[in-house]
């Protein structure tokens, strides 16, 4: 079916002026993913692809300016400058929610008639967007990341990865997956056929070990003050807050004894909340967090959604009553 979906897109995108963009806040799944589609579709087409990345977060950043150094062929730099009234369709990666997108009101697909496809590895929302080609979107949740997709659309239409490639690719694959930990066979099997004697694993490993600064690590530390403990049987459900940080605090607690946790922050009248939980209690239980999330968005008007053992939700009133419909969800199912 992936391949069909291949071949229908190619056809599709053959004439077409392409924008290719990914969610706020970029991490190194939605800037890999982009980057490399963006390279794919102008070695295959002779129409214009152009990139508009939001703004990246710390540790991309921080990446991209470790990876230039080994490679010179790796920019540094992005132009987001471009004729909006020109672009003929919009590929979204790494997310199937618009509202973690940030588009201006001109090329908005919510406000304007730009068709768009999405190209996810996260649980599909199957929201009714009027513009979107969703025939054409590739979605699939059996990928650990976006740039595991990307991968399979390079090999089946044997195009050459260079060195710089596989090593973003496997950058990015190692970070989406949680250095393995979500991930399975296939996210192993991929990531072993881009290893070779001039790539070494433990050396990409290092690239991605980035110094936490004082604000992180103070969040942290104030979070396990702040934490509670709900025990359901053998499991235990891990509960805090921050200012800032919140994935980073959740895998923390997770790797303290915590087999789910939950670390929200709220300002003003918006609120965010990571969760995590462990392999083994997804798959002994069936417990998922992006279906949770996912399905309490639009009580709170936010976006919500990630995977069985990793998702967020950002939303916009009733936080309490939100965190305790997630609890008695949790329960719910451990209590089956």
């Amino acid at each position: 079916m992936l391949k069909s979906k291949f071949e229908d897109l190619k056809s599709y995108l053959k004439s077409k002026i392409i924008l290719i963009t990914t969610h706020e806040l970029v991490d190194l799944d939605g800037f890999v993913s982009c980057y490399l589609l963006n390279v794919f579709l102008n070695k295959y087409f002779k129409n214009e692809v152009y990139l508009m990345f939001p703004e990246f977060s710390k540790s991309t950043t921080e990446f991209i300016s470790t990876v230039s150094n080994r490679f010179n062929d790796i920019p540094t730099y992005f132009n987001n400058d471009f004729d909006v009234s020109k672009i003929d369709v919009i590929l979204i990666l790494d997310t199937n929610n618009l509202d973690q997108v940030n588009f201006s009101d001109q090329l908005n697909p919510l406000n304007s008639n730009i068709p768009f496809i999405f190209i996810d590895h996260h649980l599909e929302l199957k929201k009714n967007y009027r513009t979107n080609l969703s025939s054409l979107n590739i979605i699939d949740e059996d990928f650990s990341s976006t740039s595991e997709i990307i991968l399979e659309l390079c090999e089946f239409f044997d195009f050459e990865l260079m060195l710089s490639y596989k090593y973003l690719l496997v950058a990015a694959i190692l970070t989406d997956s949680g250095f393995l930990k979500h991930g399975n066979n296939k996210t192993i099997e991929r990531i072993s056929r881009l290893l070779n004697d001039q790539l070494d694993i433990q050396e990409i490993i290092i690239s991605l070990d980035f110094e936490q600064d004082i604000s992180e690590k103070l969040a942290k530390i104030k979070a396990l003050q702040r934490l509670e403990i709900l025990r359901l049987d053998n499991w235990l459900i891990g509960i805090t807050h921050v200012n800032s940080f919140e994935a980073s605090v959740a895998s923390v607690l997770i790797n303290i004894g915590c087999d789910v946790s939950i670390v929200y922050s709220e300002k003003k009248s918006a609120f965010r909340i990571s969760m995590r939980a462990k392999k083994k209690i997804c798959l002994e239980t069936g417990l998922h967090l992006g279906k949770i999330l996912g399905d309490l968005s639009e009580e709170c008007e936010g976006s919500g959604g990630g995977h069985d053992g990793a998702a967020s939700l950002n939303g916009k009133f009733e936080l309490k009553i939100i965190l305790d419909k997630i609890i008695e969800k949790i329960k719910q199912i451990l209590n089956q």
